[in-house]
């Protein structure tokens, strides 16, 4: 997902508005959270990438 950040040329802030939390985002990049469906298909969105990229 980092890559796809620097990509995209958006911040971490901006996953926070898609996701919810600064410690949801901070957990999930940390690897310490996975990704659940409904994460995955906003994501997907914001990205413009098929959701299933986030899903392990």
């Amino acid at each position: 997902m980092l890559f796809l950040l620097e990509e995209s040329e958006r911040s971490k802030d901006d996953l926070v508005l898609v996701l919810g939390t600064e410690d949801l985002v901070n957990n999930i990049l940390n690897g310490q959270e996975k990704i659940n469906t409904e994460q995955a298909r906003r994501l997907g969105e914001f990205f413009n990438v098929e959701s299933s990229l986030f899903i392990e």
